[in-house]
């Protein structure tokens, strides 16, 4: 008789998993407030500064900076190496900031030349604010020591920066339009400033900010902002470019425009509408390997889409709205903000389809609760030629003792074509995890065989699992190993009728080392069952057991300068292979290699090498049924903050597959670009191989009102 991991009453458990965390959160919320540990005062000024990073303006000499910043790493809670100094000022429309980063060997500071939001592992200064001083969300605005900007959040802001004989400085101005805040006379927000030092690989905070807590908990306090408004903010964002395509012999030339469209309601209240995005993907989609029936996620990278995009995520990472489902949008608009306790977002798109066009419709509202917990619910919708489609989603995530979270969603999808029965996904997850000491984590999750999100992502069906982890993490401030942690993990899955599917173990082993190498390895054993498609196209559980055991392993090595940075994976498993229809799985192994290198010979030219090696062999007969190499290398010189010029080449081997992308630009601005694009491609459609290459020029720029 199976075994069965839970009854069919499912939401009557959810609910009582609610309550019991509701009364956890409350017990927390009564046990352990936690009051700013600094505050700053600032001023209003009559003299703003000119952004150049000289720190010579008379608004930064009438004023006592700050400073007495502490190490989050690599030894949580002592005093900076080096010194660092803040000053601070607003007027009606921009909030100023200065710093001063003492170093004692300027030499060796690392900064490179990048595009905007690009570098990685730089010295820099970061300011992070929580404007609705909250304790949950926040804005960052980083800068480097060559003035490249990163922000966590694309919008418009100012900077300069300066290298000196004692160190580095910088100037930021952050328009009142480029935030979101309450419409209170008086705002109070949540504050911190963050240097990291290449050279010492450390990390400093103006406040103590210790590892096991949440960081967003341990922010200082911002006061004295009186009176400001971010005034009416109306940004236009049009588009506009030609292309020219030789595809296999044929022609394509066309012309095409677009806009995007912000407007500041409030300043918590955003309105973004999207009419005609930009048609022009000037670098290619990578290759990708189909192994497995299930679909390839794909990251978003659309402005539109991406931008608010907090607004719109549940608490346990399932994804009820998959924007790349909206392929081709004519029309989009969304508002998203925050009153209150009280986050949403809605979102409607018209998708332009091969055979017409469908709706989309989302809505998700978050209400924050206790110290730091939130509990939500989310509705997902497309109305499509034929069908409909709704989701219904109740989530929640409490955070107590400071490393205790428990987590959890039931989703519920109706669909107009088929049984609206067994529909449902439920996950609930409870994590102990501080940064040294006992980890354990558990979970359930369960898909039931007839849940489609029609408007998400979701990879497979008809399953449920019971997985637990136990382990143990050390760190150390000093000698070779900076933290050592092992964990066990096991996992037991079924169908969602109960009907024993999977039964894993895996062990695995993390080093982290002072001089900025991570090493990574992990051996696992079990058997499982593998979803085949049948003769409906429908997945459906092979019914046979297949041994699954063998390790994986990787290796990290960040070191700036020539040799940027070096990274090798690699693994070996024993494991069901399928077919090349994925309509029957035999038993097999798969080895996988992949490896990266990049080399930055100047501060503003980078080249990038990586390549990922697979195959598949059938343990009958030691037949070779897959093997394959995708390739990619890249070439970047920044010529100036402005201008750059750029080429990609992406290859596979099994299929004699490849694109190159050459690509020249100018930024005009946050957002504006002039950019020219060359592509070159050869791919493989259906039986024929086709070659062709096209030509885009395109011009994008942001006005603000």
């Amino acid at each position: 008789m199976p075994i069965k991991l839970c009854s069919y009453n499912f939401r009557q458990t959810t609910a009582i998993f609610l309550f019991l965390a509701s009364l956890l959160g409350a017990w927390t919320w009564l046990s352990s407030a936690q009051e700013r540990s600094k505050v700053l005062e600032i001023k209003k000024t009559e003299n703003p500064p000119r952004i150049d990073g000289l720190l010579d303006d008379v608004c930064w000499q009438n004023q006592v900076p700050v400073s007495s910043f502490i190490q989050y790493n690599p030894v949580n809670g002592a005093p900076a190496s080096e010194d660092t100094y803040v000053w601070a000022c607003y007027d009606d429309k921009y909030l100023y900031f200065a710093f001063l980063m003492k170093d004692s060997q300027p030499d060796k500071i690392w900064a490179e030349l990048t595009p905007r939001n690009e570098f990685e592992n730089n010295d820099s200064i970061q300011i992070i604010l929580d404007t609705y001083n909250d304790r949950r969300t926040s804005i960052s605005f980083t800068v480097n020591p060559r003035g490249v900007q990163k922000n966590s959040v694309e919008t418009i802001w100012k900077s300069g920066a300066k290298i000196r004989d004692d160190g580095w400085s910088a100037e930021i101005a952050i328009p009142f339009k480029s935030l979101r805040f309450s419409t209170a006379s008086e705002q109070v927000w949540g504050i911190n400033f963050c240097r990291y030092f290449h050279r010492l690989n450390e990390t400093d905070y103006w406040t103590e900010v210790k590892r096991d807590l949440p960081r967003l908990q341990q922010m200082a306090e911002l006061r004295g902002l009186r009176g400001i408004k971010a005034g009416h903010n109306l940004e236009i964002f049009p588009y506009a470019g030609g292309r020219s395509s030789r595809w296999s012999g044929e022609k394509d030339d066309k012309l095409a425009a677009g806009v995007d469209v912000k407007y500041g309601i409030q300043p918590n209240l955003y309105l973004d509408v999207t009419a005609s995005p930009d048609y022009s993907q000037v670098e290619s989609d990578p290759f990708l390997y189909q192994l497995s029936p299930y679909e390839n996620y794909l990251r978003e990278n659309r402005p539109f889409f991406t931008e608010g995009s907090q607004y719109f995520s549940l608490a346990t990472g399932t994804r009820i709205f998959y924007s790349r489902r909206i392929r081709d949008p004519r029309l989009a608009a969304k508002i998203s903000g925050k009153t209150g306790a009280y986050s949403f977002g809605i979102l409607g798109a018209l998708n332009k389809t091969d055979y017409g066009s469908s709706r989309f419709g989302v809505v998700r509202l978050k209400r924050d609760i206790f110290k730091n917990s939130q509990i939500g619910m989310y509705y997902t919708g497309v109305d499509e030629l034929d069908s409909t489609s709704h989701n219904l989603a109740l989530d929640y995530s409490f955070n107590f003792r400071d490393f205790y979270y428990l987590r959890g969603a039931s989703i519920f999808c109706f669909n107009s074509a088929g049984d609206n029965s067994r529909n449902g996904i439920h996950q609930i997850e409870f994590q102990r995890q501080p940064d040294a000491g006992l980890q354990f984590q558990a979970g359930f999750k369960r898909i039931e065989d007839r849940a489609r999100l029609r408007a998400g992502y979701l990879e497979r069906v008809d399953f449920q699992s019971l997985e637990a982890m136990l382990g143990y993490a050390w760190r150390y401030n000093r000698g070779a190993v900076q933290r050592l942690s092992w964990d066990i993990t096991g996992n037991f899955g079924q169908d969602s009728h109960g009907r024993r599917i999977s039964e894993e173990l895996e062990f695995m082993m993390f080093w982290n080392f002072f001089n900025r190498i991570d090493f990574h390895y992990g051996i696992f054993t079990g058997r499982r069952q593998y979803q085949v498609r049948s003769l409906e196209d429908e997945l459906i559980w092979n019914g046979e057991f297949l041994k699954n055991y063998g390790f994986h392993c990787d290796f990290d090595w960040e070191r700036g300068g020539f040799l940027k940075e070096l990274s090798l994976e690699g693994g070996w498993q024993k494991r069901g292979i399928y077919n090349e229809d994925f309509t029957a799985v035999l038993p097999g192994s798969q080895l996988s290699l992949e490896g990266s290198l990049s080399l930055k010979p100047r501060s503003n030219i980078e080249l990038s090498l990586g390549a990922d090696y697979i195959r598949q062999l059938l343990s009958a007969t030691g037949e070779e049924v897959f093997e394959g190499l995708t390739y990619e290398a890249s070439l970047h010189y920044q010529i100036t903050h402005k201008l750059f010029l750029s080429t990609i080449l992406l290859g596979e081997t099994r299929e004699n597959q490849y694109s190159f992308d050459f690509l020249a630009g100018y930024y005009l601005g946050a957002g504006s670009i002039i950019q020219l694009s060359f592509k070159k491609s050869q791919r493989r459609e259906l039986l024929e191989t086709e070659k062709g290459h096209s030509t885009t020029l395109k011009v994008s720029y942001l006005f603000r009102i």
